[in-house]
């Protein structure tokens, strides 16, 4: 009987039996090796990864943990190519071997780029007045660190001077971090009114509008699929005369300047695949940004509430269903046609590319099939001095088909919009289609779309991104 409290304390106890032991069930995570890292430090690798050293795993979750871990090393968009190999020891444990392939980081560039809503809007009218061009810098994953500094100049009717940092961590978990934004810039081609659904512009050889923008942004990232974050900014920008006698709503009635600050809060749940070219996995982002505060006089007073919920997820082998929603509405005692939301901009009815759609509340759904005509193929480039380049000697490349529909609508409370015969405020628009994606590296997407809208037009149109994301 000497020996019962011994037994009864095994028996009440369980898990002492179990410690440092590896049940058929469960393996112990022993090593953690990591190849091509040579810039990016080795904490933010850890910090993305679901895998642990010393820490027990369920066996039949190693697989679950794998992907996750590629996908959010994939979403930093630091890394070209992610491999991971999980394999079992004789003594049960686990080892495993990361190998990455990191991007190239330093982007000295010449731009040049549309200024329009989007390039098939650009391309319909090819108005080199609408072009702009410069010189910049941009470096990812600065100081290995997964910072994004930039540096831009442009000049031309687009002057833009712009310095933005983003993603400084401020802990060693790294999960509060960062970001600042300073831009001046002055514009002399801007669009000023939207008529017949489609934007008027004014070009002159001054300035027709010059605005400064400042903000600071903290987030905080506690586990690998959830965001908050919290954006103090401020605005200032004046209008000409011109632009005033053109639309006297441009800033506010009779007004040629408006200075705000802003405070937006924002949560996302994010646990995609992929944050270019999305495939399975789902976005939910919700937020509110109030605009000013009395602060300053005659300060610019709204709010602005917005949010989408996007789904996607594999049917069977290489056919792959996404579905979302998009709402976006402002609140404020004064009409300001640059304050409003709508569709026509970011966020559009595929099909209507050529057409602006302004108001105080604007919902979207979005909708498609798609077949994988091209499973990941990876192209090696053995040309001198590219085979040298591991950020650029090997291209993938994926091809997919599609079928979408499209429904929206923007509401104009006051139907202001209705007095210079824009027909599609207040009214369903609707589009369905056939598309052609291409997806590459270094976050590339070209997209054929084929669309059929409402309104009995159909065309071609091109676009550089996927068609939600």
């Amino acid at each position: 009987m000497k020996f019962l409290p011994v037994i009864l304390l095994f028996c009440l106890q369980p898990e002492i039996i179990c410690s440092g032991y590896n049940s058929p069930d469960s393996l112990v995570v022993r090593k953690i090796i990591i190849e091509g890292n040579y810039r990016t430090d080795k904490k933010l690798i850890f910090r993305e990864l679901t895998f642990k050293t010393d820490e027990t795993v369920s066996r039949d979750k190693i697989d679950y943990l794998r992907i996750t871990s590629i996908n959010n090393l994939t979403k930093t968009s630091l890394f070209n190519f992610v491999e991971m190999e999980v394999s079992e020891e004789g003594d049960g444990s686990l080892t495993v071997r990361l190998r990455l392939t990191e991007r190239w980081y330093v982007w000295p560039n010449v731009y040049l780029n549309h200024t329009d809503r989007n390039f098939s809007e650009w391309w319909r009218t090819k108005d080199l007045n609408k072009l702009e061009y410069g010189v910049g810098l941009k470096i990812n994953n600065f100081r290995g660190m997964g910072e994004t500094l930039v540096l831009n100049y442009r000049f031309g009717n687009f002057t833009k001077i712009e310095l933005d940092y983003r993603g400084i961590f401020l802990d060693k978990a790294e999960r509060n971090s960062l970001s600042f934004l300073a831009s001046w810039s002055a514009k002399k081609f801007l669009p000023y009114m939207i008529a017949s659904d489609k934007q008027l512009f004014m070009k002159e050889d001054y300035p027709l509008i010059k605005s400064i923008n400042l903000s600071a942004k903290y987030r905080y990232r506690k586990n690998y699929f959830n965001i908050q974050s919290v954006e103090l900014g401020f605005t200032d920008y004046r209008i000409s005369d011109t632009i005033s006698s053109l639309n006297p709503y441009y800033a506010g009635l009779d007004n040629v300047r408006q200075r705000f600050f802003n405070l937006r809060y924002e949560f996302i749940r994010d646990n995609r695949d992929s944050r270019i070219y999305p495939k399975t996995g789902h976005l939910l982002t919700a937020g509110i940004n109030k605009k000013g505060f009395h602060i300053i006089p005659g300060e610019f007073n709204a709010m602005e509430i917005y949010g989408n919920l996007y789904l996607y997820n594999k049917i069977v082998n290489r056919v792959y269903l996404a579905s979302g929603i998009w709402f976006s509405s402002v609140f404020s005692d004064d009409y300001v046609f640059s304050g409003q939301t709508g569709l026509g901009y970011l966020q559009y009815v595929r099909g209507y590319e050529f057409y602006a759609v302004n108001g105080d509340n604007a919902f979207l759904f979005k909708s498609l099939l798609k077949y994988e005509l091209l499973p990941v193929k990876v192209i090696k480039l053995n040309c001198w001095p590219i085979r040298r380049l591991y950020q650029f000697n090997k291209i993938p490349l994926e091809i997919y088909a599609n079928i979408f529909f499209d429904a929206g609508y923007v509401n104009d409370r006051n139907s202001f919009y209705k007095t210079y015969n824009n027909i599609l405020v207040n009214k369903m628009m609707y589009s369905t289609g056939i598309g052609l994606d291409f997806v590459t590296y270094y976050d590339k997407v070209f997209r054929l779309d084929y669309s059929f809208n409402a309104l009995g037009e159909s065309g071609l149109f091109i676009h550089w991104k996927a068609a939600f994301r």
